[in-house]
């Protein structure tokens, strides 16, 4: 067997499976065939589903993506493709789980596949596990001119006010179920710290990404605490500020 296109040296079983989940918009040609050695993809991974639905029926299900709160946040991030989006004929929908992979080959298939699509009639896809959409030109960009795992393409660092402590800010992730592991969340962050804060949640990532676990009542130290920081595990896969688990830290006063 070769050896993985996109590893993860620091791999442990976590016992969960990764959540994966895309929509691709556009006009598509009835008879779409995929170049497998163009697009780096070996096909679809077991326990994934590709389904291409009419845009108009797709738009009556609860959880289309250019509808409700998400909708609205596409919309703001760029209104012309999200219109466009809307006006589309069809959307293909990728989505399943897979057991905690060893490696992301699987997620190197499914980028590559997206990309097919988007080169196919696609117009616009939506990541909505980071809360974003992309035009076709985009995604070929950030997924298909070079052939290396970027963790920061598949998850979103966010920093904003910290709506339990007055005067701090919060710094928090979104898409770490697409690895079978929890997202961050750093709370009571004092304003001058965000880069800071934005860096340890950027080593989380990179390290959850790579395989690593982190356990629960982690310590993180550094300079700024003395005591260090306590990662818990908090959440629910169904919890609606991740759509996911996470662990929860908080910032000394």
């Amino acid at each position: 067997m070769s050896a993985p296109a996109w590893p993860r040296p620091q791999w442990h079983d976590s016992g969960d499976e990764a959540f994966l989940l895309w929509f691709v918009f556009g006009d598509f040609d009835p008879d779409l065939r995929i170049d497998a050695h163009k697009y780096r993809t070996r096909g679809l991974p077991a326990g994934i589903d590709a389904v291409r639905y009419a845009n108009r029926a797709l738009e009556r299900w609860d959880g289309y993506p250019l509808a409700g709160t998400l909708g609205r946040l596409l919309w703001d991030e760029d209104a012309r493709l999200f219109e466009r989006a809307k006006a589309a004929g069809d959307c293909w929908m990728l989505r399943g789980t897979l057991q905690d992979p060893p490696d992301l080959d699987a997620l190197r298939d499914l980028t590559g596949s997206i990309a097919a699509l988007c080169d196919g009639g696609g117009i616009a896809v939506v990541d909505p596990q980071i809360l974003s959409m992309f035009d076709a030109m985009q995604w070929s960009h950030r997924h298909l001119a070079r052939d290396a795992f970027v963790a920061r393409e598949h998850v979103l660092i966010l920093c904003d006010e910290d709506e339990t402590h007055a005067g701090r800010v919060r710094v928090h992730t979104r898409g770490m179920r697409k690895f079978a592991r929890p997202d961050i969340d750093v709370r009571n962050v004092p304003p001058h710290a965000a880069n800071l804060a934005g860096e340890l949640a950027a080593r989380f990532v990179e390290f959850q990404c790579a395989g690593g676990l982190v356990a629960d009542g982690h310590v993180v130290e550094f300079d700024d605490a003395p005591d260090g920081l306590v990662a818990h595990l908090a959440g629910t896969l169904d919890d609606p500020a991740f759509n996911n688990r996470h662990l929860a830290l908080r910032w000394p006063d």
